[in-house]
C-alpha cells in the first residue's frame, strides 16, 4: 500500500536526520565528557517551554481542517486533551535535581526552542492537522533514538525512574500515541502533495529539536547554570 511504502520513507527521512543530530555539538560533547545538572538542566529547561505549547497547537491544527474529516478532527482533539499539562513533569524533574521550578517557568526559551514553537504553530494554522502529523511522528516516537542519552543521564546524575517522569511515563503514554499516529497517517494522508507536507514538517521539526540540543549546550558551556532551590525545599 502506497500509505505503508511512506511510512517507511518517513522512518528513514527520521533515522537520517537523527544521524545528522548525533554529529552535532550537544551529542558529540556529552559522548566526551559527564552529564552534569546544569547541562541537564540547561537542555530540559528548553523540553519545559515547547511541550507545553503541544497541546494547544494540536487544538489549534483544527482551525485548518475540513469539518467534514471528522475522525482526523477527533484524533487532534483526543491528543490535544491528552498532552494537556505534560510539562508539568519537567518541572517536577527539574525539581528532583535541586532546580526552582519557579525560575524555570519565568525564564525565555533559546532562539531554536521559540523558532520550534513558531514553526508548529504555523503548520497548525495554516496546514492543519494533517501536516503536523509529521511533528507527532517522531516526536511520539524517539525514545529508541535518545536510549543512549537517558541511560547517561541516569548513570552521571545518579538518577532512577521516578526522578525521570518526564521520559519514563512519557514513554509509555507515548508508545500508544506513536501506533494511533501512523494510524492517522495511513487513513488521513493520501495525496502527493499531503505526504511532501508531513516529511517536511517531520524533518524541519526534528532539525530544529537538534539545533535546540546544541544551543542549551553553547548556553551551558558560556557559564550559565539555573537556580537552585535550598537544601530544606530540596528535600520537600
Amino acid at each position: 500500500m502506497a500509505e505503508t511504502a511512506f511510512i517507511d520513507e518517513l522512518n528513514v527521512l527520521v533515522k537520517n536526520r537523527w544521524e545528522s543530530i548525533y554529529k552535532g555539538a550537544f551529542f558529540t560533547y556529552i559522548g566526551e565528557n559527564k552529564m552534569d545538572k546544569d547541562l541537564y538542566a540547561s537542555f530540559m529547561y528548553e523540553l519545559y517551554h515547547y511541550t507545553r505549547h503541544n497541546s494547544i497547537n494540536q487544538a489549534v491544527a483544527a482551525n485548518a481542517t475540513s469539518p467534514e474529516e471528522r475522525g482526523l478532527l477527533k484524533f487532534a482533539y483526543k491528543h490535544a486533551l491528552e498532552e494537556l499539562g505534560h510539562e508539568n513533569m519537567v518541572l517536577a524533574d527539574l525539581k528532583r535535581v535541586g532546580v526552582d521550578p519557579d525560575v524555570v517557568v519565568e525564564s525565555l526559551p533559546l532562539p531554536p526552542t521559540s523558532a520550534l514553537t513558531a514553526f508548529i504553530y504555523q503548520t497548525a494554522l495554516n496546514q492543519g492537522a494533517k501536516a503536523r502529523l509529521g511533528y507527532s511522528f517522531w516526536a511520539e516516537d524517539c525514545y529508541g533514538y535518545i536510549d543512549g542519552l537517558l541511560t547517561k543521564i541516569r548513570t552521571d546524575l545518579q538518577l532512577v525512574d521516578k526522578d525521570m517522569s518526564f521520559f519514563v511515563a512519557h514513554s509509555t503514554i507515548d508508545e500508544k500515541h506513536s501506533e494511533e499516529v501512523e494510524e492517522a497517517i495511513a487513513g488521513f494522508v493520501h495525496t502527493k502533495e499531503e505526504m511532501q507536507a508531513v516529511a517536511q514538517v517531520a524533518d524541519t521539526t526534528l532539525y530544529l529539536t537538534g539545533k535546540l540540543l546544541d544551543e542549551s549546550l553553547n548556553r551551558y558551556l558560556s557559564g550559565w547554570s539555573p537556580k537552585y532551590l535550598s537544601s530544606v525545599d530540596k528535600a520537600a
